[in-house]
């Protein structure tokens, strides 16, 4: 195109096309017509592309940006005495504080856009600002008023005959009725506009009102139909590429199939929510989906996951009310003059606490006196007391002490026996790989050298590559070298892929918090607690699939592996040598471990190993 003012227009143009798509591109194109707008001097250009890209640093909540790029744009409206533009400025400067959540300024730039549309006679837009206050008065719990508002948009929206906009006007009503307890009337709206949406194509909009509809239908207990209408919200939503939208359905759509006894499923659908809310910082997604999970893990009967779940869930509320609350305090200080009102305010309590120091004196040397008298009468009683308990107190102790010694000596003999022989097959496993597996591959290649087209030889060297690759095997199942080099996430995703993708059998492995190292001891005792587990539901459990959690919470780290196999008779827990094993080497990281069958079949194992908080190479 030609760099006049009609290109201008289409590059801001792309940049709110790009604005749920791409926002490096959408900023990229802003740029592009600021850059071009202000080379020709056309002021109204370039305004219109700080507006655009004013609106991608809200989506970002790059907020002084948006403010610097909004107030630029107001002065050139302003200038040039474009009225209807300068409405629309102020509206999104309302949108800006509305996100802050500096909701009173909010309104007060809404009702001056709104004033400026009454003036120009413009009564659609005039209906969308009145929409705007009437959101930001339900923000502000002002319920009644923002359903007083929230009609008169909509009359105006049915007198001017713009039905979509009447819809919206119906969604917004419903979810201000939904606040103020009239679910019914709630429930009524959200269908109706939702049947609008649907019935005129109006996809994105139709998916908003069937994902509002389905919260209220969940929390009613219709969670079939509250499913079905997450999952159409979804599709639509997942055709946009909107993914904070598709956050929100997929969290929706998890409590609703957990609600149904669709656990596993619940899960997965949680986890992609979760992965897409963190993808586009999306800080209310991102709680919910913290709290449906530690409800699903709740559900499965996980208590460490779920507490730790609930404690992400709870960490990042705190953060977002830690947050508005110090706006909300700054913003007071700013409107109210709050330091001139705390001065007045600490006088006040340095007076009132010396009046209650001089209180809490006269009661304190009251109470001396009473310790006193009671102390003379009981004094003898008490002596002879405390002779009898210390007596006593030093005969358990000694009984204990010698108890404690003999199970110390007891684990430190069983600790050292664990460290010998994790040492020896260090040893070992290196002797194989670097002794016998190195003269093996240099027989490979002697025989290599002479075999030629004789057979016999060929033989020789395919049982020598043979020997060499079981060497190697046994060595890395000894004492997998990944271990010392990688970390024990590595290693153990190595084993679970090498021993568990077989036909017929599936698995999963999740981790949480394990960036840091662990002690060498403790990834080496877990890993040989992992393998041993594996090797059993190999050998007995005859399962299809596994799944398998690592997970470091506070002061410990969680190894969970749950089968469906054939499950375990609870009578026998703890006889068979393999499990003694296991619990012996448990005890010497000072951990525990528990085998108990599942209810819908299979077996769960679950190792805890106490580690510092913080712990971590």
């Amino acid at each position: 195109m030609a760099e006049d003012t009609t290109k201008v227009l289409r590059l801001s143009d792309l940049c709110y096309a790009y604005r749920r798509k791409d926002p490096d591109s959408a900023l990229h194109f802003g740029g592009l017509a600021l850059e071009l707008a202000r080379s020709l001097h056309f002021a109204k250009g370039e305004a219109q592309a700080l507006n655009d890209m004013a609106i991608i640093h809200m989506d970002r909540s790059a907020f002084p940006e948006a403010d610097s790029a909004l107030r630029t744009a107001l002065r050139i409206r302003r200038r040039i005495g474009d009225a209807e533009g300068e409405g629309a400025v102020l509206n999104k400067l309302g949108n800006l504080y509305q996100a802050q959540l500096r909701l009173e300024e909010a309104l007060e730039e809404n009702r001056r856009a709104l004033g400026i549309f009454d003036q120009l006679g413009q009564r659609a837009k005039s209906a969308i600002i009145l929409s705007n206050i009437a959101v930001l008065e339900f923000n502000l719990r002002q319920y009644e008023l923002a359903l007083k508002d929230h009609r008169t948009a909509a009359t105006v929206r049915a007198e001017l005959g713009d039905s979509a906009g009447l819809a919206i006007s119906q969604g917004n009503m419903a979810n201000v009725l939904l606040a103020m307890g009239d679910t019914g009337q709630a429930l009524d709206l959200f269908h109706r506009a939702a049947t609008y949406f649907r019935d005129h194509d109006m996809r994105m909009e139709y998916a908003v009102q069937a994902n509002n509809e389905a919260g209220v239908r969940l929390a009613r207990g219709e969670v079939q139909h509250a499913a079905s209408l997450y999952t159409a919200a979804l599709a639509i939503r997942e055709v946009s590429g909107d993914r904070k939208a598709i956050a929100s359905s997929l969290i929706g759509l998890a409590d609703a199939q957990a609600r149904m006894g669709r656990v596993a499923e619940a899960r997965r659908t949680a986890h992609r929510g979760l992965a897409m809310a963190q993808e586009v910082g999306a800080t209310s997604e991102r709680m919910q989906a913290f709290r449906t999970l530690a409800s699903i893990h709740a559900r499965l009967g996980q208590a460490d996951s779920t507490l730790l779940f609930h404690e992400r869930f709870t960490a990042l509320r705190d953060s977002v009310f830690n947050s508005e609350t110090g706006q909300r305090i700054a913003d007071l200080q700013a409107r109210l003059g709050i330091e001139r009102k705390e001065q007045e305010l600490q006088e006040q309590r340095a007076d009132i606490n010396a009046k209650n120091l001089a209180i809490a004196e006269l009661d304190r040397e009251a109470d001396r006196r009473r310790f006193l008298l009671i102390l003379a009468a009981f004094c003898i009683g008490v002596i002879v007391l405390l002779a009898m308990v210390i007596l006593q107190r030093q005969k358990r102790k000694a009984d204990a002490l010698r108890d404690a010694s003999v199970i110390a000596e007891r684990e430190r003999g069983l600790k050292a026996m664990v460290q010998r022989t994790d040492a020896d097959r260090k040893r070992i496993a290196s002797e194989l790989h670097d002794g016998v597996g190195q003269l093996l591959t240099g027989l490979k290649y002697r025989l290599q050298a002479v075999a030629g087209a004789d057979q016999g030889m060929k033989d020789a060297l395919a049982l020598a590559e043979e020997a060499g690759r079981e060497i190697r095997g046994i060595a890395h199942a000894m004492m997998p070298r990944a271990l010392e080099e990688a970390g024990l996430v590595p290693t153990l995703t190595d084993l679970f892929n090498r021993s568990l993708d077989l036909p017929g059998m599936a698995h999963t492995f999740e981790h949480h918090g394990m960036e840091r190292r662990l002690p060498r001891e403790l990834e080496t005792g877990i890993h040989r607690i992992a393998q041993e587990v594996v090797a059993n539901i190999l050998k007995h459990a005859h399962a299809t699939h596994v799944d398998i959690q690592l997970l470091r919470n506070r002061n410990a780290v969680i190894l969970i592996i749950e089968d469906d196999g054939v499950g375990i008779d609870p009578a026998s827990v703890g006889i068979g040598l393999g499990l003694l094993n296991l619990q012996d080497r448990a005890r010497t990281m000072e951990g525990s471990i528990d085998l108990a069958p599942r209810e819908e079949g299979g077996t769960a194992v679950t190792l805890r190993i106490p580690v510092p908080e913080n712990h971590g190479e």
